[in-house]
């Protein structure tokens, strides 16, 4: 299985894709991370989550409030996004790293899914 979504991800042309939104919903239960690609909107759904770590490097600057950013001003591009499957008593999980220069995330959840969106 984990093969299978690698190749998945694999397919989602993530390299150096700019980011337009990341969203933590319902106490953490949920976060969407959706980027762009030729005219189409790419969201990973991580489902049931049960670690998410969000890093922004210190030494990078926040000139402009990140909420007033117009697409062109966004500086966060998907560089490599790692998934691995960890094993939890007897459950398993979907461990993610996913690095958006300058944002390192890391998540563990029970579901991902890739949705396409024409925009």
């Amino acid at each position: 299985m984990i093969e299978k979504l690698r190749k998945q991800i694999e397919h989602s042309y993530y390299w150096d894709a700019r980011v337009k939104a990341l969203d933590c919903n319902y106490f953490g239960d949920e976060v969407k991370l959706v980027f762009e690609d030729n005219g189409t909107d790419i969201t990973y759904l991580f489902e049931e989550c049960y670690k998410i770590n969000i890093e922004h490097a210190m030494d990078y600057p926040k000139d402009i409030p990140s909420k007033e950013f117009d697409i062109a001003q966004i500086p966060y591009f998907i560089q490599d996004v790692e998934v691995n499957e960890i094993l939890s008593g007897d459950k398993q999980y979907l461990e993610f790293k996913i690095n958006i220069y300058p944002i390192e995330m890391y998540i563990v959840c029970k579901h991902f899914n890739i949705c396409y969106a024409e925009n």
